[in-house]
């Protein structure tokens, strides 16, 4: 990965968001991210650059990208309506393909927005967020990717009286992490697999910084839920789940508000296809509630509060 920046491009801010922590949220999505999960449901979010997405559906192959782009990293359509072939290691992200597309063929993701303006469109519906219990969550990628920015975003955020949350693989500094704990309400706290081979070969890195920053969250007490995607052939499996509740368990069943089982779904296949990169899931089906209710009764039996899909609720 390029030097991260310490100011991180804003990927997306989504509102009236219900699937991120209690109540109606807003949810700020910052680009970069230091894992490289395969089943990464957000894969424009991974690197911290700007991306470029290719509509195909959109594209008249007029040929105007190719004639636009000074560094051939565009190659005319061919000449039986095949779709430009797009050499992506030449792109400089200029974005003048984009500016020149006459039907939105391509757009890119991730922009440059101030504190103020982040805080004043995450604050727009505050309303909402004081009648149903929601609040701000920041996501990505991967907020611990830019310390210092999140904890001045967090603390900006909680001056407004918000409620905040932040979604995290927990994989960067404790230092940072207990930093946050001065603002941030709610963690909801990745954890895909208990063996540091395996995570290190499938993800890319260590869990064994991940396991040790969620046991030094909770000795501060902290609120935090643990969200575990459920993967084929990764973790889905009764004894990987048993481990992962074992683990849990030692640190205290009372101290995790809730388990969130989040079973695999095929919704970003078209991303990876937009952005021409490899997807190792294509055509497999999304998981159904009811293939992964074995593997929720294994938490539940161990005293584990534990949801399928974590629809969280209204803040308490």
């Amino acid at each position: 990965m390029n030097e991260i920046p310490l100011i991180p491009l804003i990927a997306n801010i989504q509102r009236f968001s219900i699937d991120d922590g209690p109540g109606i949220r807003t949810v700020v999505f910052l680009k970069g991210c230091p894992l490289r999960c395969p089943w990464c449901h957000n894969p424009e979010m991974q690197s911290p650059e700007v991306e470029i997405y290719y509509h195909e559906l959109k594209c008249t192959r007029c040929g105007i990208c190719a004639e636009t782009c000074k560094q051939g990293a565009i190659i005319s359509p061919g000449p039986n309506g095949e779709p430009p072939i797009r050499v992506r290691e030449k792109c400089v992200k200029c974005l003048m393909c984009v500016n020149a597309c006459p039907n939105q063929a391509l757009t890119f993701v991730g922009q440059n927005m101030t504190m103020d303006e982040i805080i004043q469109e995450a604050l727009s519906d505050t309303p909402f967020f004081k009648n149903s219990g929601g609040g701000v969550t920041i996501s990505g990628g991967e907020a611990l990717l830019f310390p210092e920015y999140v904890c001045k975003l967090a603390e900006c955020l909680k001056k407004e009286d918000c409620h905040i949350a932040i979604e995290t693989s927990g994989f960067g500094k404790w230092d940072d992490l207990e930093r946050l704990c001065n603002y941030i309400d709610l963690f909801l706290y990745d954890l895909k697999h208990i063996d540091d081979v395996v995570h290190k070969k499938v993800i890319g890195v260590s869990n064994k910084l991940i396991l040790g920053n969620l046991e030094k969250l909770i000795a501060r007490d902290k609120s935090i839920r643990i969200r575990i995607p459920i993967i084929p052939g990764f973790n889905m499996d009764k004894a990987v789940i048993n481990k992962i509740g074992d683990f849990l368990v030692s640190l205290g069943a009372d101290a995790i508000e809730a388990v969130d089982l989040l079973p695999f779904h095929s919704f970003a296949e078209i991303k990876y296809k937009q952005l021409d990169k490899h997807y190792k899931y294509d055509g497999l089906a999304s998981l159904e509630k009811e293939s992964v209710k074995d593997l929720e009764e294994i938490l539940i039996n161990k005293g584990l509060v534990t949801t399928i899909g974590g629809q969280v609720g209204v803040r308490k």
